[in-house]
C-alpha cells in the first residue's frame, strides 16, 4: 500500500510539472498605408491595397493569420511512454490599414475613421483571441495526455489529436468571421458614400 501511494504522489508531480508550461507567442502587428480627403477615397484605398486571405483568395480591410506548431519529448517510465516536455509556438500577423494623411482630414471624417479603425482593431482581436485558444488546448492536450504502453499509439494518438483540435480552431475562426460578417457586424466597415 505505502509503494503504489509512493508510485500515485509521484506520478501526480510529475504530471503537474507538464500542466505548468504554456505556448510562446509571437506577434506580428503590420499596416498597409491608405490616403484620402473622403471616406469614398479611404475606401477606394483599402479596397486596393487591403491584403489577402489565402484561404479565400478575397481581399479584407484587415486579416489576422496565425500559425501553431508544436513539439514534444517522449520518455518511457517503467512500462509506459509519457510526454515528459513538450513546446507549442503561435506565430500572429495582424494588418491593418494606417490613414498617413489623417491630420490633414476634417474633423468628421477622422471621428469616422477613428471608430472604424477601433472596431476593425477589435475584431481582429477576437481572430487573436481564437489563436490564443488553440495554442492553450493544444499546449494543455500535450501536458496532460497521460501515458501508453505502445510508443507508436502514443505518436499516433498525440498527432491525431493535436491536429484535430487545430482542425477544430481554425473552424471555429471561420465561422467567427462569419458571424461578424468579417467585422462589419461590429461596425469594422467604413462605407463608400460617408
Amino acid at each position: 500500500m505505502v509503494i503504489s501511494l509512493r508510485y500515485a504522489i509521484l506520478i501526480c508531480l510529475v504530471a503537474t510539472t507538464h500542466v505548468a508550461a504554456s505556448p510562446s507567442v509571437k506577434r506580428q502587428d503590420e499596416t498597409y498605408q491608405v490616403t484620402g480627403s473622403s471616406a469614398q477615397e479611404l475606401r477606394q484605398m483599402i479596397d486596393r491595397g487591403g491584403p489577402v486571405n489565402s484561404d479565400d483568395g478575397k481581399q479584407y480591410d484587415g486579416i489576422t493569420k496565425w500559425s501553431l506548431t508544436w513539439d514534444y519529448q517522449l520518455k518511457r517510465r517503467g512500462k509506459v511512454w509519457i510526454v515528459v516536455s513538450r513546446s507549442v509556438l503561435l506565430d500572429i500577423k495582424v494588418v491593418t490599414p494606417r490613414w498617413i494623411d489623417f491630420q490633414n482630414a476634417p474633423g468628421v471624417l477622422r471621428t469616422q475613421w477613428r471608430i472604424y479603425r477601433a472596431n476593425l482593431l477589435r475584431h481582429e482581436e477576437g481572430h487573436v483571441k481564437i489563436a490564443l485558444r488553440a495554442a492553450y488546448a493544444v499546449d494543455k492536450y500535450l501536458g496532460t495526455y497521460g501515458a501508453s504502453s505502445s510508443l507508436e499509439k502514443l505518436k499516433s494518438d498525440i498527432q491525431k489529436n493535436t491536429r484535430g483540435l487545430l482542425r477544430q480552431y481554425r473552424k471555429i475562426d471561420r465561422s467567427y468571421d462569419q458571424r461578424t460578417r468579417h467585422g462589419a457586424s461590429q461596425g469594422a466597415s467604413l462605407a463608400k458614400g460617408s
